[in-house]
């Protein structure tokens, strides 16, 4: 067991959830990085972030990872012991575009470690700047921050809130954000590392937003300024670079880290000999070892094209519409209707659906208590103004028979509050009145 009490600390940085410490030994040279939970009290999620990323202790190897040592109490809370490589947070080092040669040393750094994780079957789910350490001399990093990494190879995002979404929006994929009915798998490291690199090279983030929706609508549909347009010193072959990696789909960035380091080696060599970086094509050497199945929709453009053209009408003329999609099971109605999740974001509108069950048919109105119970978490995420115009709005269509409402949908309560009790009426005018 390690005692902590024989190191002195001093915080590397802080965010919401938790601070990262660098603790140096009273008693000799050697240091240890902590992780600790920020709040006193913290939430159930923040605490299996710890235990998760110790669980991927085997792993990691400390040559381009921060690898765990021991899940310890300190401060009167849980903590993560990790070793210590050195370096600095990158994020304290951005703020102002970087030096080329530097950020190329520290690309071809970071994607090899990315590539290293990606071998052991880990996507990490939160590349950052926040994440890396780096030697501020040579350019060498290592990466940190694996509470929501996964280990599985493709996985799906639910739409929910962005609010609620594991990761950081800034820096976060397009498909991570649940609105582009595409999986996550280790390309979505590869555009947040396009992110990261594009804050490196031109000292800001390629794109800004004001609240978590406009985030998610930033990185599905708007198109980044090239960074060889910011700063003059980027050549064009470096700038495509990250340009590709920031392809809002999987199948036209770089399929793997090691074909992003193998171009970026290119970009230093040809920097270093000849002071400049001549256009070459990307990706030559860019070959999986796996099998990925593109996840585009194959057949279903005439029933996509009803459905939007639905939604256009619906969002132009105010009338609404009801669309039924009906098919075998399996065939593929819900990859469909979640096409429209790309285009719900620009106009901030919420998604509910329900799904005739063959064990549920018993259950009156089942479907469409399950569609509308999915509406009221995203409400719940909205500011206080934008909860109160819903609960006057819902207040106001439903009257006196609010109470009718939550029997099938309890969630509603806590949108429109406590509900005064309906009068009892006979039986078949109650089925009326419903």
């Amino acid at each position: 067991m390690i005692e902590l009490s024989r190191y002195v600390f001093e915080a590397l940085r802080k965010d919401k959830e938790f601070i990262l410490y660098r603790g140096q030994s009273k008693d000799d040279a050697s240091r240890v990085l902590v992780l600790s939970l920020a709040a006193q009290r913290p939430t159930p999620e923040s605490l299996k972030q710890l235990e998760h990323e110790y669980s991927l202790k085997e792993e990691l190897d400390p040559t381009w990872a921060t690898q765990p040592i021991a899940i310890a109490r300190h401060w009167d809370r849980p903590v993560l012991v990790l070793e210590d490589p050195g370096g600095t947070p990158l994020d304290q080092l951005l703020g102002q575009p970087l030096d080329v040669a530097f950020s190329l040393h520290l690309a071809i750094s970071l994607s090899t470690a990315i590539g290293h994780l990606h071998q052991r079957g880990v996507v990490h789910k939160d590349i950052k700047p926040a994440n890396v350490l780096v030697n501020s001399v040579t350019g060498r990093c290592w990466l940190m921050g694996f509470g929501i990494a996964s280990r599985l190879p493709r996985e799906r995002q639910s739409p929910e809130p962005p609010e609620f979404i594991a990761g950081t929006l800034a820096y976060m994929a397009p498909e991570q954000t649940g609105r582009m009915n595409r999986s996550i798998d280790s390309r979505s490291d590869l555009y947040a590392l396009g992110v990261t690199l594009y804050e490196m090279l031109t000292g800001s983030l390629p794109f800004t937003a004001s609240d978590p929706m406009e985030w998610v609508h930033c990185h599905i549909a708007r198109q980044p300024v090239p960074p060889d347009q910011y700063v003059k010193e980027i050549s064009a072959p470096l700038s495509a670079i990250v340009m590709k990696l920031l392809a809002k789909t999987a199948e036209e960035r770089y399929q793997t880290a090691a074909g992003i380091a193998g171009d970026l080696r290119r970009c230093l060599k040809e920097r270093e000999e000849h002071c400049r970086i001549d256009p070459f094509q990307l990706g030559a050497h860019d070959v999986s070892d796996r099998l990925l199945i593109p996840e585009k929709l194959y057949g279903r453009e005439r029933e996509i094209d009803a459905l939007l053209a639905s939604f256009d009408r619906v969002v132009s003329n105010g009338i609404p519409e009801l669309v039924l999609v009906s098919g075998y099971s399996g065939i593929g109605k819900s990859s469909v209707v979640h096409e429209l999740h790309k285009v719900l974001v620009p106009r901030r509108g919420l998604f509910a659906s329900g799904k005739f069950d063959q064990y549920k048919r018993d259950i009156p109105y089942a479907t469409l208590a399950q569609a509308f119970q999915s509406l009221v978490r995203p409400l719940l995420g909205q500011s206080e103004a934008e909860l109160g115009r819903w609960r006057d709005a819902l207040s106001k269509a439903l009257g006196t028979n609010g109470q009718l409402m939550v029997n099938l949908i309890p969630e509603l309560e806590l949108v429109i509050g406590k509900q005064p009790p309906v009068p009892e009426i006979p039986l078949e005018d109650a089925q009326n009145r419903f």
